[in-house]
């Protein structure tokens, strides 16, 4: 299932997408309201999550073009804060499926948002995390319990939650259900630090979980793995 973010706030709309991205949806993020409808009109989208300021008369608009077009098909959900009785009557009027009411909180918005889509009769089939595999040079390194040198892995695919590397079988056998602590990546200019459970293997081909992942690094892996998603859309 495919999310339209729009927020004028950056900290919010990375915090959406690290959360949804986390939770199994697609996420395309705008910075411009002015982009919403052309975003529209390239991808398909199940719910679109949209800040609303009550004078926006432009915002309006723009939701309004949205319930008249048919070609759409999209469940706003808005973003307010302290709305009037005045504004919840006119965005029903024009075809608002929920409210999410500001200020944004990070704790409760997945249940919150999980609870609009049911309201609004939105099944979404079976959710599935994205997964990226372009990348060049990507190493894991940990020190294998018994193995006294560092270990090198070298990634092969990444998704919100876990990983894919390959190891060369001379350096050693991991096997399945075993917990690789203190990992590490790069991500750019950042070391990132987890743990890895080992959940499948495949010769020597290892698949992970991660764990003990800050809510920090959390949220740059899923920023690296949603611009690597977006380049993949252009």
């Amino acid at each position: 299932m495919r999310i339209l973010v729009y927020d004028s706030s950056l900290q919010t709309r990375d915090s959406l997408i690290s959360i949804l991205i986390t939770a199994g949806y697609e996420v395309v993020a705008v910075k411009d309201k002015k982009s919403i409808l052309s975003m529209f009109g390239k991808l398909p989208f199940t719910a679109a999550i949209i800040e609303v300021n009550e004078s926006d008369e432009e915002m309006a608009d723009i939701l309004e073009k949205i319930y008249l077009d048919d070609r759409y098909n999209v469940h706003v959900i808005v973003h307010v804060e302290n709305p009037s009785k005045e504004f919840f009557s006119k965005m029903m009027r024009i075809g608002v499926s929920g409210f999410l009411l500001k200020p944004f909180n990070e704790k409760d918005f997945l249940n919150r948002f999980t609870l609009l889509l049911e309201k609004a009769n939105i099944k979404p089939k079976k959710l599935k995390h994205i997964v990226i595999n372009d990348l060049d040079n990507f190493k894991l390194v940990f020190r294998h319990d018994g193995v006294r040198q560092i270990l090198h892995g070298m990634i092969i695919e990444m998704s919100p939650i876990g990983l894919k590397f390959i190891m060369p079988p001379e350096e050693a056998s991991i096997e399945v259900g075993h917990i690789i602590k203190n990992a590490s990546m790069a991500i750019n200019s950042y070391k990132i630090s987890f743990s890895i459970t080992i959940t499948e293997k495949i010769g020597n081909e290892y698949v992970g979980t991660f764990d003990e992942l800050s809510a920090f690094n959390s949220k740059l892996i899923c920023k690296f793995i949603y611009d690597k998603y977006i380049e993949k859309l252009k």
